[in-house]
């Protein structure tokens, strides 16, 4: 078990450094990539690099570090889609499993200088999907097709009622509401 657990911890190490150089690489190989920010920040990405409909290819969730990681796509059963438009909105939409209906998150989005942070609105369902109001995704430009990558501990930790519904083995243990953890989320381009 613990030789499990250093093994997932290297390995989740490796990926937040791959995805450092990934986005370190493409801001220093690709022509075009930087443009002045209306924020007066510096440079950051141009928005067409970021924007078009991506599938969620990934989205785990390691809870506080002490219990197995759950595969929350898996216990979803439908493959949700984020679409960013060059206006600046955000939306994910995906069949709910529970109740057969479609559910839309919308938000808003802005380039960073290594990919997208993307902003739900605060009425919006984000928790259904285990995700955080605000999430700085970084752009993964060196793989074809694009990925938008995040892996690092949840910022608002995940709803703890949704965990449950997604992973009931979870019921028996003496989790935080919401509960801290480390969430893996990767958003493919269609």
């Amino acid at each position: 078990m613990q030789k499990s657990i250093e093994n997932k911890a290297t390995r989740r190490t490796a990926m937040r450094r791959a995805g450092r150089v990934v986005a370190m690489l493409a801001l220093a190989t690709l022509p075009g990539l930087a443009a002045c920010g209306d924020d007066g920040t510096g440079p950051v990405l141009d928005t067409a690099l970021v924007t078009g409909t991506y599938n969620l290819t990934t989205l785990s969730f390691d809870p506080q570090g002490s219990l197995p990681a759950i595969d929350a796509l898996a216990e979803i059963g439908t493959q949700p889609q984020l679409i960013i438009a060059s206006s600046g909105s955000a939306q994910i939409v995906y069949q709910d499993p529970s109740t057969n209906l479609f559910t839309t998150i919308s938000g808003s989005f802005r380039t960073t200088v290594d990919g997208a942070r993307v902003t739900f609105d605060n009425t919006s369902p984000y928790a259904t999907l285990l995700l955080s109001r605000r999430m700085d995704f970084v752009l993964d430009t060196i793989t074809t097709p694009r990925r938008l990558l995040f892996d690092a501990a949840a910022p608002d930790g995940v709803n703890r009622a949704r965990l449950i519904e997604l992973a009931p083995e979870l019921a028996g243990e003496q989790l935080l509401n919401p509960v801290p953890g480390d969430l893996a989320v990767i958003f493919t381009r269609s």
